[in-house]
This record gives structure tokens, C-alpha cells and sequence, in this order.
């Protein structure tokens, strides 16, 4: 049995079924990533695997013993959350770092000699007496982290901890979690759109969808045999394979490519090869008009809707540019813009958006 395991868990949360029998089984000191799209289950998995919700019916285990509400603070004293949108104090980067620290009513001392650990931890030495509310999102993302890592939590889990970021900021979360579960032997548990993510920074990777677990193992193995299937059923958005040729290629360790997807549709990215290559557009960063608009973005292709679906609060779009982009948007701005099946439209991203693997 594994550090945390469910055991045919239903989640119901006001009107919707949002876990369905689910059962999985996390090992201890792994990193395990949990994949889907929006609306799948990813955030309630999560937030009922670090003490916040509670099932609805079926069993959860925490080393062996069974969580109630007469010993969930159990759980919640030994995992850590962190969500994807960082709420910070109106104070330093230190002071919000430390605060868990002084609530537990550690030393002084002690709580210097972490905050200043965890900070050089994650990249941010001298950002100590910065506000931490004027950092840019990749930095806040990364003081939201080192305030989970400052606590030595045995779980911690992470809600799309990359969502939004550059691929600097990107690779660094990537490499604070691998090392600090190399470190610490602390279990992670990690929710992310991007299958290839899962493959660099997780031992196993799991499925879900509709509030079910669809399959578990290596991420590896899955985009060696289900990646294709798993684009089918809308599990892995936007991933295209295709051949990268260099438009830039930087001195140091990546530059900017030019991938050719389908014949005569081409987007530019920053990568670190060329060659065959598999990238991932997130929906989120895909901008949707009916004219071309003014950016610094380097990806505009022109396309036809065909189809709109409404998931959650949030609607995708997908449209044929040669290849299907989806882009997600939000539906009243599919009424302000008033998009419908057929409709000529601009797709734009950023280069910068575009995970190159």
C-alpha cells in the first residue's frame, strides 16, 4: 500500500459528479503526475488527496489509516497544496515565506536559516525584501512553492504549477520539484495539461477524465502507444509532431525554431533541437479574433471554427488551420465576439508558449 491510496471515492460537489469511483494508489516518495483536460477532476483529486474535501462516499487512506473528519487535520498537518493563481500577503517575499514557520512557533534563527535555504532553492537569493506582490507571475509562482517547501511537507501537491509561465520559469519549477524530491524524498503530486511535462518530471502519470482514472503507468510509455488516442478523446490538446529547422540559434542552450506542421503551416517556438519534434500549444495561450490584432506574438494563422464546446465556465474553440488549434476563451467573450461553426478567425500565441520536445 502506498503513502496516500483511495479506494472507490465519489466527490459530488453541488450539482456535479466530479469524482466517479476513483481509485488510485500513490507510492511513497514518487512524483506523480495527474493529466487531463479542463473539467476532468484534476484540482478535486488533488484538493481530496491534501485533506480539503472530503469524500462523498468510498475510502481515503493516509499511511495506512483510514481519514475521517475526527482525524483529517492528520492529513492536512502533513500535505501541503499549492493552486495555480498565488495569493500573497501585502509584505516581502521573506516575511510571506516565513509565515508558516512563526505560526508553528519555530525560532527565529531556524526560520532565517530555512527562508534563506528555500530561497536560494528556488532561484530567488537576494529577493528576500522584494513585495512579493510585485514580482512578475513566474516569481510568485516560485515564492507560492518555496512557502509549501519552507514546511518539509511528506506531500506536496501542485496544481498546474507551470500554467501561464515562460519556459525559463518553466524549467525551473520543473528542476525545484525533481530536486526536491530527490533531496527530501518528499511525495509530490502534480496536475498539468502537458503529457511531455509528465514524462520529464514524473516516475508515473495518470489519466483522468470525467472525474475517472483512464490509466496509469510511465509517461513514456503512453506517448509511445496512447498518444494518438489520447488526442481523440481531448485528453492532450494541441499536440502536434513535425520537423524543426533553426531561425535563431542562440549561443547558449536553445534559440528559435521554425516547425513545419502540415504542408505550408509552420509556427516558431523556442527549442533546444531541430529535427522531429512533438510540441504542445496550452488552449489557454492561444488568442482568438476576427481580424488580425497587434502583438509581439510571432504565431498568427488563419482558420475556420469547427466546433464550439462549452466545459465548465470556460469554452473551447477549435479551429482548422491546417492542423485543429484549440483555444479556450471564456464564454462571454465568445458572445462579445460573437463566434460561431464557420466562422473565419486568427488563432495567435506567442513563440514563447510553444513547449518544444
Amino acid at each position: 500500500m502506498g503513502i496516500i491510496t483511495t479506494e472507490d471515492v465519489h466527490v459530488h460537489l453541488d450539482t456535479s459528479h466530479a469524482l466517479r469511483g476513483l481509485n488510485i494508489d500513490v507510492n511513497q516518495s514518487e512524483i506523480l503526475s495527474i493529466v487531463g483536460p479542463n473539467g476532468s477532476g484534476k484540482t478535486t483529486l488533488l484538493k481530496l488527496l491534501g485533506g480539503l474535501l472530503r469524500p462523498t462516499s468510498g475510502e481515503l487512506t493516509f499511511k495506512g489509516q483510514v481519514i475521517t473528519d475526527e482525524n483529517r487535520e492528520t492529513l492536512r498537518k502533513k500535505a501541503t497544496v499549492v493552486f495555480q493563481k498565488p495569493v500573497h500577503f501585502g509584505t516581502s517575499v521573506f516575511k510571506n515565506i516565513a509565515y508558516g514557520l512563526r505560526i508553528r512557533g519555530m525560532d527565529e534563527d531556524e526560520i532565517t536559516e530555512r527562508v534563506e535555504e528555500v530561497l536560494s532553492f528556488v532561484d530567488l537569493d537576494d529577493f528576500g525584501e522584494k513585495l512579493a506582490r510585485n514580482l512578475s507571475g513566474g516569481e510568485q509562482r516560485r515564492v507560492s512553492i518555496a512557502r509549501a517547501i519552507v514546511l518539509r511537507p511528506e506531500i506536496l501537491l501542485l496544481d498546474e504549477p507551470t500554467a501561464d509561465l515562460d519556459i525559463d520559469s518553466t524549467r525551473i519549477v520543473e528542476d525545484v520539484l525533481k530536486k526536491f524530491n530527490r533531496e527530501h524524498n518528499t511525495t509530490i503530486i502534480v496536475s498539468t495539461h502537458n503529457l511531455f511535462q509528465a514524462e520529464s518530471v514524473a516516475h508515473r502519470t495518470a489519466i483522468i477524465d470525467r472525474g475517472q482514472i483512464q490509466m496509469i503507468g510511465r509517461a513514456s510509455a503512453m506517448l509511445g502507444f496512447e498518444l494518438d488516442k489520447m488526442k481523440d478523446e481531448g485528453l492532450v490538446l494541441n499536440t502536434f509532431r513535425g520537423d524543426a529547422t533553426w531561425l535563431n540559434k542562440s549561443t547558449h542552450w536553445r534559440g528559435l525554431l521554425r516547425i513545419e506542421l502540415a504542408d505550408g503551416v509552420f509556427v516558431e517556438a523556442i527549442g533546444t533541437q531541430e529535427g522531429d519534434v512533438t510540441i504542445w500549444i496550452p488552449p489557454q495561450d492561444v488568442i482568438i479574433s476576427k481580424r488580425t490584432i497587434l502583438s509581439s506574438a510571432r504565431n498568427t494563422l488563419k482558420g475556420r471554427v469547427l466546433k464550439v464546446e462549452e466545459v465548465n465556465s470556460t469554452t473551447l474553440l477549435t479551429v482548422d488551420v491546417g492542423v485543429e488549434i484549440v483555444a479556450q476563451i471564456t464564454r462571454n467573450s465568445l458572445k462579445d465576439f460573437d463566434i460561431k461553426i464557420g466562422d473565419s478567425v486568427y488563432v495567435t500565441f506567442k513563440a514563447s508558449s510553444v513547449s518544444v520536445y
